[in-house]
């Protein structure tokens, strides 16, 4: 389940976090990863490749509602990013590290970085030094203005005078016979090509009619009958085996079905930073156009929004990514 993370304005450098649908305790570990690049928050302004949690301290939770505030650490170094980054923040239960959460920030455009202290403590003395509207250079400016001769207005008034004699051109001789030739051609030329398409078409579906693809081999390792215990470690030990792509979706597949919900989020999770095909789908679990209703995953655009921007950065040419994209943020 996506949370609905927010960080509204408090003072500089101090936002109020908000995350709706939050099931667990107000003892939590934050993980911070922006969409550019998949890199992690690892100190102020400080981002790198390795996962690194964080302890925050001072949360209360309230009828699913965890809030509290949150400082410059994460404040300042999100705001210090380029506007057009997102970032995505996974919440993990201390008292039950089995539960983790997460979900796309919303930045409100009042949250301040630590630097506007300074700029609100300097602002009375720089008003002092805002230049005012000259006027006397402004009217300099409107006696520049050049003037147009009036004699050169005449002579083109003149010649605009002068009436223009049509040009006469004969009209050429209608071929019709010739016409009615090449509509003729035009016309049996697409006889034969719908010809040879209802034949390709026969042929392909009824000659030779495609067999279906056959399922996934998946090792020992990834099957579900062996996630009964840890789903950590199942996740650990399956990826151990290197699998493809393919693979890796169908035991996504196979563990929203059985609704281990847990081990589909963390394999999506994982897997998409680094194979957009994963991360697109992925961000179809979140994209309200192709939701379908499960126990796993929730509608939410700004999620689906994210992970589709996470596809797109390994894969600049998907057209199908880029217009959901360019659907979902108008």
């Amino acid at each position: 389940m996506a949370l609905r993370i927010e960080l509204a304005s408090y003072k500089p450098g101090i936002a109020k976090f908000l995350a709706q649908k939050w099931s667990g305790s107000s003892d939590i570990d934050m993980l911070i990863q922006r969409n550019q690049d998949g890199y992690y928050l690892s100190g102020l302004n400080q981002w790198s490749p390795e996962k690194n949690w964080h302890t925050v301290e001072n949360m209360s939770v309230d009828n699913g509602q965890l809030t509290g505030q949150i400082g410059e650490w994460l404040v300042d170094s999100l705001l210090s990013q380029e506007s057009q980054i997102r970032f995505l923040i996974q919440i993990r239960d201390k008292q039950n590290e089995k539960y983790v959460d997460g979900g796309v920030v919303s930045i409100a455009d009042s949250v301040l970085a630590s630097t506007a202290l300074n700029l609100q403590t300097a602002l009375p003395n720089d008003e002092r030094t805002i230049a005012q509207p000259d006027p006397v250079s402004d009217s300099i400016i409107e006696d520049q203005t050049p003037l147009i001769e009036e004699s050169s207005l005449k002579a083109e008034n003149e010649t605009l005078a002068e009436p223009i004699e049509p040009e006469i051109i004969p009209e050429a001789p209608v071929k019709s016979k010739s016409r009615l030739g090449l509509i003729m051609a035009i016309i049996i030329g697409c006889i034969v090509l719908i010809g040879l398409g209802m034949a390709a078409w026969y042929f392909l579906y009824f000659k030779n009619p495609s067999q279906p693809t056959p399922a996934v081999q998946i090792s020992g390792q990834c099957s579900l009958n062996n996630a009964s215990t840890d789903d950590l470690t199942f996740i650990q030990q399956c990826l151990q085996t290197k699998p493809e792509t393919d693979a890796i979706i169908q035991i996504i597949t196979e563990a929203k079905k059985a609704e281990k919900c847990n081990i589909a989020q963390r394999l999506y999770a994982n897997q998409a930073q680094t194979h957009p095909k994963i991360a697109m789908l992925y961000a179809k679990e979140y994209d309200e156009k192709y939701y379908e209703a499960n126990n796993c995953f929730k509608a939410d655009k700004e999620t689906a929004i994210y992970w589709y921007e996470t596809s797109l950065t390994n894969d600049a040419n998907n057209t199908f990514v880029k217009d959901r994209l360019t659907e979902l943020q108008k």
